[in-house]
Formats: structure tokens, sequence, C-alpha cells
């Protein structure tokens, strides 16, 4: 660890690097910042933990299990499950990093909540209905007495 900063930090700190090695300093810590904001906020946990969960209601597949695994499990910093489980929901939000955005409601989030089966042939049903439903907003006679002549 003294060898690291020794090569990288020491030069800069001591006033030997001058010019663009010194401007390129900077990237080592606009870099990481950079990422964690990329990985946080827009590609990394928002497209991973709200979707996945989603799937997960949606399917049925083992639910109970899986939001007791979430309220047990910080979904940035490793922590104890026993511990994690029973911190307040402000600990979670600020000192574990778990925003609301992406935590999964089903009753916001999920479309089964809104009335569709989640199963696939309650998706069938539902696609079907949308279907039947389309035709009978369409008129079923011409109103337009002109063009039938």
């Amino acid at each position: 660890m003294a060898a690291i900063y020794t090569i990288a930090v020491s030069p800069a700190a001591d006033g030997y690097v001058q010019g663009q090695a010194y401007n390129a300093l900077y990237a080592t810590i606009v870099g990481p910042f950079f990422l964690t904001m990329l990985l946080m906020f827009l590609s990394g946990l928002p497209l991973s933990e709200r979707p996945g969960a989603k799937k997960r209601y949606e399917k049925g597949d083992n639910w109970g299990a899986y939001t007791r695994y979430l309220k047990r499990t910080s979904i940035l910093i490793p922590f104890p499950p026993q511990i994690y489980e029973k911190l307040p929901i402000f600990l979670k939000r600020t000192i574990f990093l778990e925003f609301p955005m992406y935590v999964f409601d089903p009753a916001k989030h999920s479309d089964v909540a809104k009335g569709q089966s989640g199963t696939e042939e309650g998706h069938e049903g539902s696609r079907a209905g949308e279907r039947n439903q389309s035709q009978s907003d369409a008129p079923l006679v011409n109103e337009n007495p002109s063009a039938a002549s």
C-alpha cells in the first residue's frame, strides 16, 4: 500500500508532477465518482432491482421468500442480514443507499395488481379481451349513408 502511495500520489503532492500529468490526476477522482453515479442511477441498480422483483412477483416465483430476502439484504453495501432486517427505513435509505427508486411496490408497479393475471393463460386471456374490446369499439354498421351508395 505504501508503494502505491510513493509511486502515484507522492510525486504530485511534492510538486514534481506538472502540466497534463497533473491534470490527469483529477481523473482519478472524477472517474470513480462518475462510475458510481452511473451504476447507482442509470444502468446498474435501477435496471436490475425493480424489474427483477416485478418479474418474480408477476410469475409468482416464491414471492414470499423473495420479499423476506429483500428485507434482510442490503442492495449495495454488505451487512449481516439479522441486523439489517431490524434497521429502520431511515437508516436503510441514508447509510445503505437503498433509495425508493430501487424498491418494488406491487400496488404501484405491477401489471398483476392492475387487474391482469400473472400466468401465461392470463396474459393470453387479457390479450384476447383487449382484441374483443377493440373490435367492439369499432362501428358495426357504416354510419355514412352516402358512402354506401
